[in-house]
Formats: structure tokens, C-alpha cells, sequence
């Protein structure tokens, strides 16, 4: 999730084309499915509070941890060619 931050840049064409690829390329068989979301606004019309989020479906939490341990330095690395947004990070598991 990449907070919405006056005045940062984020570059969806670099996310897309290039960043998404190569992390769930490198996630390798953990990466169940992809979904990313660019925000528009809240229903009441104010600015959307997150400028991208982006859902990556994984196997296991562990080879998740597995995959950061072995290119997490390749995969926040990528992050500054296309934002100066700090991402947040989040596992979740799915409920319903």
C-alpha cells in the first residue's frame, strides 16, 4: 500500500510493466495472483487514501519471508524508480 502523499511521484507504467513482474517472478510458485489498484477517491469525493494498493496472493507467509530474505534488496531497491512513497507492508489472511 503506497499512502497518498502530497506532492510524491508514483510511476504506474514502471509499477506495471516492470516492478509487479519481476517481484512475482521472483515469488516464483508462492505467488498465487496479482491485483493491483490505483486510487481515485473516497465516496464522499475527497482524495483516496492510498495512491496505489496492490494485493499479491501467496501460498505461504513463510516462503513470502523466504523471498524477502533472499531479494528483498532487489525488490526495495526497484522501489525508488518509480516513487518516493514508503510503502506499507502487510500479510493478511483471507477470511470470506
Amino acid at each position: 500500500a503506497y499512502p497518498q502523499t502530497a506532492g510524491a511521484r508514483f510511476d504506474f507504467s514502471y509499477y506495471l510493466e516492470q516492478h509487479i513482474p519481476m517481484v512475482t517472478r521472483l515469488l516464483a510458485s508462492n505467488c498465487l495472483n496479482s491485483q493491483v489498484r490505483r486510487g481515485l477517491a473516497t465516496p464522499d469525493g475527497a482524495p483516496a487514501a492510498f495512491t496505489c494498493l496492490a494485493n499479491i496472493w501467496i501460498s505461504s507467509a513463510e516462503a513470502f519471508q523466504a523471498t524477502l530474505a533472499q531479494h528483498g534488496p532487489t525488490i526495495i531497491g526497484d522501489i525508488a524508480n518509480f516513487t518516493d512513497i514508503q510503502p506499507l507492508l502487510q500479510i493478511d489472511e483471507v477470511l470470506i
